[in-house]
């Protein structure tokens, strides 16, 4: 199943126990502790050294399939099942134009080896899984610019594939680590590899299921984060979706027991469909990401990743029957000026907030620390929970 757009074995499980380790940026706060998965539960194919090798100038002139890889038959079985790698022509026409990104490749190599034992362990705890049916199964490789990243079958059962040509910064690819990671944690617990690979609903059940793992895992970002890992730009697309929102759900709901590619690439895929007319592509995702959400109300995450298909399909059509849109992000807010007059008694409203420790910023604005708004950030409102910025302003007749 693959689940990303296109756009443009190391020894690295570690055994189990805490350790500090320095992380990058989206992962968790450098001097940490963080848990380590065992070594039953990780295992890394890091195949860009191969790529390098074969990327020398004084390298065999043979096929690049033949060399690069040579030592993994099983991963290119499952790379050619698509067809992308059965064209040798234009194999080594993407992978010879990749051979002076080397060592970019390779520092991405890096951090992706970095942050999948964390990323891999926060999943498998998320969802309950402890390392029944085998380790996460992690192939690294450079690929075709066709991919970020995947969740497909790999020796019988789900593996993370992730393309090294493709991901985006380091900050961000801790959100395609985690929603892949979904994917292969979610088949060990409900055999996810033997339900309709373009089955309409369990497409929206599983998307949905990885994002809300994302978004429960990395808290703080807007939707649009989670659903497109990161890049920006993508706010206009969920506005049209949030606006189209009546005409989606009844196209969803119409077409939720298709099985065919036909009905399911106008919701989860980014070419062009026949049937999708001018839908927002991908719009699937954020369909499947509300429903997960609304089913989330009443069950934890790790009951959903336990579901067998039928109650899948039972629950999504009585939850789809009558979804509201997602909420919109609320808009931001100017921080207020010192030289307005308004610093102290500002400061003397937000110190009466429940909950909240409050330090002056240098422009007298305040920062909230943790409290029932959730994490603190700088600037007015942000963070804030019923009884923040709107009640103050209703309270002190502001605006809002």
């Amino acid at each position: 199943m693959k689940t990303s757009f296109s756009w443009g074995e190391i020894p690295g499980a570690v055994a189990p126990g805490a350790r500090t380790v320095p992380v990058l940026p989206g992962g968790t706060r450098p001097g940490s502790i963080v848990r380590m998965p065992p070594a039953d539960l990780l295992r890394v194919r890091d195949l860009v050294p191969d790529f390098l090798a074969c990327a020398e100038p004084s390298a065999s002139p043979r096929p690049w399939t033949s060399r690069y890889l040579a030592g993994h038959p099983d991963v290119l079985r499952a790379l050619r099942r698509d067809g992308d790698w059965s064209d040798a022509a234009r194999v080594a026409a993407v992978l010879d134009g990749l051979r002076d990104s080397a060592a970019d490749l390779a520092a991405t190599a890096g951090t992706v080896r970095a942050l999948l034992p964390g990323g891999v362990a926060a999943v498998a705890g998320a969802l309950g899984w402890s390392g029944e049916g085998g380790p996460v199964e992690c192939v690294v490789l450079v690929g075709l610019h066709q991919a970020n990243g995947w969740a497909g079958e790999l020796d019988g059962r789900y593996a993370l594939f992730l393309a090294v040509e493709q991901l985006g910064p380091p900050e961000d690819l801790g959100l395609l680590v985690r929603h892949e990671a979904a994917h292969v944690v979610h088949d060990r617990r409900a055999a996810i590899r033997d339900w309709p690979e373009y089955g309409v609903a369990n497409a929206l059940f599983t998307e949905g299921l990885a994002t809300q793992v994302s978004a429960e895992l990395d808290p703080g970002r807007p939707d649009e984060a989670y659903l497109w890992f990161g890049r920006p730009g993508h706010r206009p697309w969920l506005d049209e979706c949030r606006r189209r929102w009546p005409e989606i759900l009844r196209r969803v709901r119409a077409d939720l027991d298709a099985t065919d590619v036909d009905h399911h690439a106008p919701y989860f895929l980014m070419r062009d469909s026949p049937l999708a007319g001018d839908l927002p592509k991908r719009c699937g995702y954020l369909v499947g990401l509300t429903a997960v959400r609304h089913l989330r109300r009443r069950h934890s995450l790790r009951d959903l990743a336990t579901w067998p298909l039928p109650r899948v399909r039972t629950e999504l059509a009585a939850a789809l029957t009558d979804l509201p849109p997602p909420h919109p992000a609320p808009p931001a807010r100017a921080p207020i000026p010192r030289s307005c007059g308004f610093g102290p008694l500002w400061m003397a409203a937000l110190r009466q907030l429940p909950g909240r420790k409050v330090q002056e910023s240098r422009a007298g604005v305040g920062r909230a620390g943790p409290g029932r708004g959730g994490p603190g950030r700088a600037g007015v409102g942000a963070g804030w929970g019923p009884r923040g910025w709107d009640w103050w302003c209703r309270g002190w007749g502001g605006g809002g």
